[in-house]
């Protein structure tokens, strides 16, 4: 009787028992895999939200990953520039970034949301209701939610908005209608644009890092901007007048990936980034207000002038506010032209600003 050779076959299921019985996780990959990441964004490594929350996002998963998720960064436009980090990820030049919707309107035009103008905000308002209209289930169109109707090939982790956008002058102050008619500031988005039309300030487009050098040779009076982001620019050295107690919008972002590249995460990897970004977010609004307290001691003591808004002539006040109210149904109306749900949004977005601490002017908390 013939011996049966027995070594060949309990090899071969050796090799199939190991192959079966291999830790795999969502997208096929091993759990104990390297995964390599091309993180970007086209601001540079000192911007807030590059340096107090997308790096301590990356440093977050790798540790809570053991350092199975390794990040390769590009910062300041070396891989990729700006507005075009969303592009990128989608196309796969990089595999995550922060992305700045509001940059491109005619590809998200629902993302300037954030930019309509306030009676009372601050960081953490803003940065709470736009990371709950992200996440919101309220159905806007055919069902769809805003992330759904705005970002639905993106996995989206919230990042929070910049502090609250004020108006700042080289020195010009508003005493008088007279002073606010004709006054020529820098709008950084639609959405100031069609505030300043309606409150009759001269709107001057412009990169902000072209700013700093026209500031100086007085082709304009001022600009939309948040304190806390001055430093970037150094308009701290250039700003004498800033208006408080009044929101003129907030700027938003997102840490995005491809859905399908999300998908192919492990799932260990993707509890990481949801967790890391739970714990950085509130760290990464509060940056923002820790930039601005500094920079505002920094002006007043170089002779920087900040006015609450209630201590202006009250026919200034009613100027400013009313465009403020005409400025939400503008942009309603505009998206509303365009077949999306400007009227809803708004809405949603007012509900979200007050739930969590802010105000809109009156004419606005009666809208149905």
């Amino acid at each position: 009787m013939r011996k049966l050779n027995w070594l060949p076959i309990v090899f071969s299921l050796v090799l199939v028992l190991a192959a079966c019985g291999g830790d795999e996780k969502a997208g096929g990959e091993s759990s104990d895999e390297t995964i390599t990441l091309r993180a970007a964004t086209g601001l540079s490594a000192q911007h807030g939200w590059w340096s107090d929350t997308m790096v301590p996002w990356m440093e977050k998963v790798e540790e809570l990953t053991d350092g199975q998720v390794q990040f390769e960064t590009y910062t300041g436009g070396e891989l990729v520039s700006v507005p075009d980090e969303g592009d990128a990820v989608l196309n796969g030049t990089v595999d995550i970034a922060l992305v700045l919707p509001i940059y491109q309107p005619d590809q998200f035009p629902m993302a300037e949301v954030t930019m309509l103008p306030l009676a009372h905000s601050d960081t953490l308002i803003g940065s709470n209701a736009w990371k709950a209209l992200l996440n919101s289930d309220v159905e806007l169109k055919d069902g769809q939610t805003y992330q759904e109707m705005m970002f639905t090939d993106f996995k989206v982790f919230p990042v929070s908005t910049t502090q609250e956008y004020s108006i700042s002058t080289t020195g010009k102050e508003f005493d008088s209608v007279s002073d606010v008619k004709g006054t020529s500031l820098r709008t950084p988005s639609r959405i100031h644009e069609v505030y300043s039309d309606n409150v009759g300030i001269n709107s001057v487009t412009m990169p902000a890092v072209e700013m700093y050098d026209a500031l100086s040779r007085g082709s304009f009076e001022g600009s939309y901007y948040s304190i806390a982001d001055w430093s970037g620019y150094g308009f701290q050295d250039l700003f004498r007048y800033t208006l408080t107690g009044i929101n003129f919008g907030h700027f938003n972002s997102f840490i995005g990936m491809s859905q399908q590249k999300w998908e192919d995460m492990p799932e260990n990897v993707q509890e990481a980034m949801e967790q890391a970004n739970e714990e950085v977010f509130k760290p990464g609004a509060e940056e923002w207000i820790n930039r601005s307290e500094e920079l505002i001691e920094q002006n007043k003591e170089d002779g920087g002038k900040f006015v609450e808004f209630s201590s202006l002539d009250q026919e200034v006040q009613e100027v400013f506010t009313t465009g403020i109210e005409d400025t939400w149904m503008n942009y309603a109306n505009m998206l509303e032209e365009q077949g999306l749900p400007g009227n809803k949004l708004i809405k949603l977005w007012r509900d979200l600003i007050v739930e969590e601490g802010g105000d809109v002017p009156d004419g606005l908390k009666n809208i149905e």
